[in-house]
């Protein structure tokens, strides 16, 4: 005899639409949502397991007598036409695991009597990017000479894909009061970045998939956004004006002003544009870009170094997945995962919590979804 649990068809329904999956799209395990939805048929264990799995809500979820309430989070769109529709189901559930690890937070700062910023008073009213840039820069408080050694690493060797500048940008903004994530499976073709603004923990998300490069511009662009008290969805090279002014301003922050003719140029005259990249630690699209700005360059050496670069970027991506191809690899491991998509400043936070017996082993495993014997190794990679 197949025992069926009396779910709630309501729930069944919310979470799929939630998840943003249409029937169409479900596996064949699921075959029989529509008539659980309709309560023609209630489902097994089993059936509430595959729904876990799917819709990334526990079996006891579709028990409940009601959903969640729904927050509106009144995301602003600069994401190129085509890209404007539905979130995909993997950025759903980015979006709403960055707004668990948020209470979380919150919650735990709470318990411990530490107070979190509140960024209703922190807003930056400007309309010149060139301000907003040097305002923002201040509150980053990060001389520039501090940044020119990030290139190294702790054995002093240079890091030129730029990894060291990321981690070390993230966790300055993640001290400002600002959690930074990363989306594992969501297409670069979604979305670049978002922010999701509140005045008191505002959340940034950054795409995993994009380079370090494109990821550092990313979080100054949309902390921009943060700054002005936005919560949007970002492509951060889409022409709009709101785009542009964002571009100018991460662009400023990354390169601030003024920068010498010695710095700029060989003594033959040729540009420094691979050794400024690795200075600065942004792209080189971004610097020639910068460059333009500043009036170091033409419009002609801009328009053809970029589209040097672009043909070249076309090629190392091509080059890319023929390795993925022959590669035998398995992955990153769950704690390497932790320090790239929770980011190392809130993995700490929580481990920190544990040790010092602020929360349970439950609630660690819950927070970090890893066993309580894994904490020495997560401690070794994000206590730095």
């Amino acid at each position: 005899m197949v025992y069926r649990v009396k779910a709630n068809p309501k729930m069944i329904k919310w979470a799929r639409e939630d998840a943003g999956y249409d029937f169409e799209e479900l596996p064949k395990n699921l075959a029989k949502a529509p008539l659980w939805e309709s309560g023609e048929l209630q489902p097994t264990w089993k059936d509430l397991r595959n729904l876990a799995n799917k819709y990334k809500r526990p079996p006891i979820f579709y028990l409940m007598s009601e959903p969640p309430e729904d927050e509106d989070d009144q995301i602003i769109e600069f994401r190129a036409p085509e890209k404007i529709k539905d979130y995909s189901p993997a950025l759903r559930l980015e979006i709403r695991k960055s707004k668990y690890r948020r209470n979380a937070f919150i919650s735990l700062n709470n318990e411990m009597g530490f107070n979190l910023t509140n960024f209703s008073k922190q807003k930056i009213n400007s309309n010149n990017s060139s301000l907003f840039a040097k305002k923002l820069r201040e509150i980053l408080d990060v001389p520039v000479e501090t940044q020119k050694k990030w290139i190294f690493n702790d054995n002093g060797q240079k890091k030129y894909n730029h990894s060291i500048f990321l981690y070390k940008w993230k966790e300055i903004v993640y001290n400002l009061g600002i959690l930074v994530f990363e989306t594992e499976d969501v297409s670069e073709k979604e979305m670049s970045g978002l922010s999701l603004y509140n005045d008191i923990c505002p959340i940034i998300l950054l795409n995993g998939k994009n380079n370090h490069n494109r990821r550092i511009f990313t979080l100054i662009h949309e902390l921009a956004h943060i700054f002005m008290g936005e919560s949007t969805i970002c492509d951060v090279d889409k022409k709009n004006q709101k785009e542009s002014f964002c571009n100018k301003v991460a662009a400023e922050v990354l390169v601030p002003s003024p920068l010498k003719d010695e710095q700029v140029f060989y003594k033959k005259g040729t540009v420094k544009v691979g050794p400024l990249s690795h200075e600065y630690g942004i792209s080189k699209q971004a610097i020639v870009i910068r460059l333009y700005s500043l009036n170091k360059v033409s419009k002609e050496f801009k328009d053809q170094e970029l589209h040097y670069i672009e043909l070249y970027n076309k090629d190392q991506k091509r080059k890319q997945k023929e390795r993925n191809k022959l590669s035998k690899g398995g992955g990153m491991s769950a704690i390497d995962k932790k320090k790239k998509y929770e980011g190392k400043a809130y993995s700490r936070f929580i481990l920190n919590a544990y040790e010092n017996k602020i929360i349970s082993p439950t609630k660690f495993m819950r927070y970090l979804d890893l066993p309580v014997d894994a904490a020495d190794s997560l401690y070794e990679l994000v206590s730095d």
